[in-house]
């Protein structure tokens, strides 16, 4: 379902607000937005944890909960191409479906699956580029949490030995499991993209291959005319009797 435009009057009450990522990490305050003379949000700017300003796409932006999420880019990215896939493949399945019942001339329908085909091409050179980012950030996660287990582990061990007070260790302990358990959730949204992705990518392979084995003959071009041929004489022997 396509997100609602963000708009001056649904955002500005956020302004000086905390943004989050959709998996519950904290990225920094909204402080400013760019707008059309619409009143349509094009960016927000956000200050970030460490006071540096970032500049972010409105379609990165979603209003959830009552607080300003920002997507990660892969998250971004699949949600352009997942929606254009399940769009495409509805016109496909529309279009099959108009030309088995005889409702679309063969030069229409060749016209348009042409089109359609196109599409797809493009659609999965940016899948393949979506899985790529998928994976990068699988590994970046997965090392993140190499980090989360070692300082764990240290926090717990000082704890222990008594070098650190329980005060101290709760307050550390629970921001460490938070940070895991987001980048557990993180894991499980790039798994179902990726999972969606290949799904979506079956269907328009069964498509094609489809379209292959019930390719529609090209219209026979006709046959130039021969010009016509001088009738020969048949030759006559005659026999004196």
């Amino acid at each position: 379902m396509p997100k609602p435009p963000l708009t001056v009057e649904r955002l500005q009450p956020f302004i000086g607000e905390v943004v989050y990522d959709p998996y519950g990490r904290v990225l920094g305050k909204l402080v400013s937005l760019e707008s059309d003379v619409d009143g349509t949000v094009q960016t927000v700017v956000v200050e970030t944890e460490t006071r540096t300003i970032t500049f972010v796409p409105a379609e990165a932006v979603d209003l959830k909960d009552g607080r300003v999420v920002v997507w990660p880019e892969w998250k971004t990215l699949a949600y352009k191409v997942i929606s254009s896939y399940q769009r495409a493949l509805k016109r496909l399945r529309g279009l099959e479906d108009m030309y088995s019942r005889n409702e679309v001339p063969s030069t229409v329908y060749r016209e348009m699956r042409k089109r359609l085909d196109k599409s797809l091409e493009k659609l999965k050179d940016e899948a393949k580029k979506l899985k790529a980012l998928l994976s990068q950030r699988k590994n970046d996660i997965e090392d993140e949490n190499l980090k989360l287990d070692r300082a764990i582990a240290n926090l717990k061990m000082s704890y222990l030995a008594g070098e650190i007070n329980e005060k101290a260790y709760k307050i550390a302990i629970d921001h460490l499991r938070n940070a895991k358990d987001s980048n557990a959730r993180e894991l499980e949204d790039i798994k179902e993209t990726k999972s969606k992705i290949e799904s979506l990518e079956h269907g328009a392979i069964e498509f094609t291959k489809k379209h292959e084995e019930e390719k529609i003959p090209e219209p026979a071009k006709p046959e130039a005319p021969t010009a016509p041929t001088a009738t020969q004489p048949i030759p006559v022997k005659l026999i004196e009797g």
